[in-house]
C-alpha cells in the first residue's frame, strides 16, 4: 500500500451515499475506485445546487427527458431516468448482480487467505545427537528437557536455539542415540542457532511459506512483506485495470483481471524461492481489485437510483462469505500449494463473464458505440417486460452526432483550414486550474475536515485488515475464530445500511469506531485464558471495523465539495493504502506481544471516535458544490446535531 497516489474517483452518491437525491445538472461518467476497491464512483460535473429533484421511477410515469416541473436535463440524466424507468431491479438487473456477486465472492478469498498460507508451525532444532532413537523424527521428544531451552515466557521450547553439545570425540555417524544423547553431553548454559536443520509440527497444517521458504527463524519483517505486497498490489490494479476498462470497456477488463489473478495465482502456487512468491502475490492483489472493481461496476450501472443504496452494501455480503470460505478450504486443505490453487484457480472460470455479462450502457453510449447500448437497453426492457418507445432513444442517437459536431466545431474556431488538408498540430485549449489535495488544505475549515478524514480512513482499514489477518489468533480454533471474523461482516453491513439515514452518517461512524475501539481495548487486557470472552470482542471490534469501513466511503463523498470530491476521497484512499501496509506488522507483533496489537487497535479507534464528532452531519443536506461553499458548510451545526439528525434533516429541508 504504498507509493502515494491521488486518483481521479468519487462515490457515486446516489449509490451509497445520497439516495433519492440528486442534483439536476449531473452528468455519469463512471470511474473506478481505490479505496477498498468495493465501490463505484461517478464524475459530476457542473453541479447545481440550486436545485435537488428526486428522481421518479413510478413506471414510465415521468417524461424521462424532464425533471419534475419540465426542465431539460442533461443527457446523463436522462439516460439515468431511461434505464429506471426500464426497471429499477428488475429480473434482468436481478440476473447482473447476481453475477456480480460471484466476482465479489472469488477475490475476496485470494485477499484474506494470508492467515493460512504463512501460518507458523510450531517448531525446534533437530539434535543429530537425539534424533536417531528412532527412525522419524517428531515434534514433542522427552531428550528436549536437557537439549533446548525452554521459553517461560512464551511456555514453549526454543525455536531456533539449542543447547550446545559438549562431546567432539563422537562424529554425527557414530551418534548411536545411546551414548551420545545423554544430558552430560549438553551444556544449558550456552546456546546456539540451529546447524542441522528443524523438525516441525505437523499436526495442522502440513506445510506453509514458513516452512518452505525458510522463515521460522528471520526478522518478522520478512513475514509481514507478504501482505504488504499484496495492498500494493490492490494499489496498482486499481489504477491501471480501472483505466484499462475505461479504454476497453468493462468486459475485456473483466477478462484480463480474471486472466491476472488466475495466472498469479498458479505461479504462487509453484513459486520456488520467496522471491517469486511475493512478485506473483503483488499480481494476485491487482488482479482481484481489477475483478471486484469491474464487476461491481457493471451491476450498479445497471441498477435503478432506488436501489443503488440496497445494491451497494448488499453486494459485500458475497464478499464476506467468500472470506469465510478461505477458512473453510483451508480446514480441508492442509497444504498451501493445494490451497492456493483452490481459491484462484475459480479466477478462470469468470472468464465465460465475456459473454454471460453485458457491456456496461453508460460505457457504450460513453464510446458514441449508441448502437449496442440501444440493443442492450431493448434486451432489458423485453427481460423485464417494460415497454421502450423509439423516441427515448433519440438523445442517445444524437449523443454521438453531437460530439463529433462539437469536435469539428472546436477545430474550426482553432483556426484550421480542414479544407487544405493542414496538419493539426494541436488546439488551442484554455488553461485550466490543476486541481490539487493541497487546495483542500488552504482554508481552515477544509483543512480540519480534511486531515480528520484522513486519519480515519488510515485508521478504519489498519483496524479492518488487522483484525481479519490476526482473526486466526483471536481464538483457540484457527478455523472458527477466522470464519466468524468474515461472516460478522454481513451484520455490519445490514446495521449500517439500516442506520445511516436514521442515526445518520456522523452519529453512525462515531458509535461503530467506539465499539470497535473499546471492545478491542479489552480483548487485549485480558487474560489469555479467557478465550471465548476476547473471541466474542474481538468479533465486535471486527463488526465496528467493517460497519465503519462502508461508511466512512459514504461520508467522505459528503464532506468534499463536488469540484474537488475526486481528489479528496483520492487523498483518503492514499491514507487507507498507508493503514493498510501497517496491518500485516501488528499481526507479527501480535505474535510477540499478544495484548499490545488490540490495545493500538482499540486506543486509535476511539481517538477517530472522538475526531468524527468534528465533522458536520451531512444527511438530508445538500452536498456543497466548491471550496467556498464546503467552507461554510455546517457552520450552523453543534456537535450534538448528529444525535439529533432527524431535526437536523427536517431543519435543511426546511431551508431549501
Amino acid at each position: 500500500f504504498t507509493t502515494f497516489y491521488c486518483v481521479k474517483y468519487i462515490l457515486f452518491v446516489d449509490i451509497v451515499a445520497f439516495p433519492g437525491y440528486l442534483s439536476q445538472q449531473v452528468d455519469l461518467n463512471y470511474n473506478y475506485s481505490i479505496g477498498r476497491a468495493k465501490r463505484v464512483e461517478l464524475q459530476a460535473h457542473s453541479c447545481n445546487m440550486s436545485t435537488v429533484v428526486t428522481y421518479k421511477s413510478k413506471n414510465d410515469a415521468e417524461d424521462p427527458d424532464t425533471d419534475g416541473g419540465g426542465a431539460e436535463l442533461t443527457e446523463g440524466a436522462k439516460l439515468e431516468n431511461l434505464i429506471s424507468s426500464l426497471g429499477q431491479f428488475g429480473r434482468y438487473q436481478q440476473y447482473v448482480f447476481m453475477l456480480a456477486c460471484l466476482g465479489s465472492f472469488i477475490p475476496a478469498m485470494v485477499v484474506v487467505s494470508m492467515p493460512f498460507l504463512a501460518y507458523e508451525q510450531d517448531h525446534r532444532c533437530q539434535v543429530l545427537p537425539c534424533e536417531p532413537l528412532l527412525n522419524e523424527t517428531e515434534y514433542s521428544r522427552l531428550f528436549l528437557n536437557f537439549t533446548t531451552p525452554y521459553n517461560t515466557d512464551k511456555g514453549r521450547w526454543s525455536r531456533c536455539k539449542i543447547n550446545r553439545f559438549t562431546e567432539h570425540s563422537l562424529s554425527v555417524e557414530e551418534y548411536d542415540g545411546t551414548t551420545s544423547c545423554q544430558p552430560d553431553f549438553f551444556n544449558s548454559s550456552a546456546t546456539h542457532a540451529c546447524n542441522a536443520g528443524h523438525v516441525f509440527d505437523s499436526s495442522l497444517f502440513s506445510s506453509s511459506i514458513i516452512t518452505d521458504f525458510d522463515l521460522y527463524c528471520v526478522s518478522s519483517f520478512y513475514r509481514s512483506l507478504p501482505g504488504v505486497v499484496y495492498m500494493l498490489g490492490m494499489l496498482v490494479g486499481a489504477i491501471s485495470l480501472g483505466d484499462l476498462a475505461d479504454r476497453i470497456g468493462r468486459r475485456n477488463g473483466l477478462v484480463v483481471s480474471c486472466a491476472i489473478l488466475g495466472v498469479s495465482g498458479l505461479a504462487s502456487a509453484v513459486a520456488p524461492n520467496f522471491p517469486v512468491f511475493l512478485i506473483s502475490r503483488m499480481v494476485s492483489g491487482a488482479g482481484a481489485v481489477g475483478l471486484f472493481q469491474v464487476t461491481f461496476v457493471l451491476a450498479v450501472e445497471f441498477i435503478g437510483s432506488k436501489y443503488r443504496t440496497f445494491v451497494g452494501i448488499m453486494i459485500e455480503t458475497p464478499f464476506a462469505l467468500g472470506e469465510a470460505m478461505a477458512g473453510v478450504l483451508a480446514y480441508f486443505i492442509r497444504d498451501w500449494r493445494y490451497l492456493q490453487l483452490a481459491i484462484t484457480l475459480p479466477a478462470f472460470l469468470l472468464i465465460s463473464y465475456r459473454w454471460l455479462m453485458p457491456e456496461s450502457i453508460r460505457w457504450l453510449v460513453s464510446q458514441n458505440r449508441t448502437e449496442e447500448a440501444i440493443v442492450i437497453l431493448k434486451k432489458v426492457a423485453k427481460v423485464n417486460n417494460k415497454k421502450l418507445q423509439e423516441e427515448k432513444l433519440d438523445f442517445i442517437r444524437d449523443h454521438a452526432a453531437k460530439e463529433k459536431s462539437s469536435a469539428l466545431e472546436s477545430i474550426k474556431t482553432s483556426g484550421v483550414d480542414l479544407a487544405n488538408n493542414e496538419k493539426i498540430e494541436q488546439a488551442q485549449v484554455p488553461k485550466v486550474h490543476k486541481k490539487s489535495v493541497l487546495d483542500l488544505l488552504r482554508t481552515p475549515n477544509m483543512r480540519k475536515r480534511s486531515l480528520n478524514m484522513f486519519f480515519c480512513w488510515a485508521v478504519v482499514t489498519f483496524m479492518y485488515y488487522g483484525l481479519s489477518l490476526n482473526s486466526g489468533n483471536m481464538g483457540s480454533n484457527i478455523f472458527v475464530s477466522f470464519i466468524l471474523t468474515m461472516l460478522i461482516e454481513i451484520p455490519s453491513y445490514l446495521f449500517a445500511w439500516f442506520a445511516l439515514d436514521r442515526m445518520g452518517r456522523k452519529g453512525t461512524l462515531m458509535f461503530m469506531f467506539w465499539l470497535a475501539g473499546i471492545s478491542c481495548i479489552i480483548a487485549g487486557v485480558l487474560d489469555r485464558e479467557y478465550s471465548a470472552a476476547i473471541m466474542v470482542l474481538s468479533l465486535l471490534g471486527k463488526f465496528g471495523a467493517a460497519a465503519a469501513f462502508a461508511i466512512v466511503y459514504v461520508y467522505a463523498s459528503e464532506i468534499f465539495p463536488t469540484d474537488y470530491r475526486s481528489v479528496g476521497v483520492g487523498a483518503c484512499s492514499m491514507f487507507a493504502r498507508v493503514g493498510g501496509m501497517l496491518a500485516p506488522f501488528i499481526v507479527e507483533l501480535f505474535r510477540n506481544y499478544p495484548a499490545v496489537s488490540p490495545v493500538i487497535f482499540g486506543v486509535l479507534g476511539c481517538m477517530c471516535g472522538i475526531s468524527v464528532t468534528l465533522l458536520p452531519e451531512t444527511v438530508g443536506c445538500r452536498l456543497p458544490q466548491n471550496l467556498a461553499e464546503s467552507e461554510a458548510f455546517g457552520s450552523d451545526q453543534s456537535i450534538w446535531d448528529c444525535c439529533f439528525c432527524i431535526t437536523n434533516r427536517k431543519r435543511n429541508r426546511n431551508q431549501r
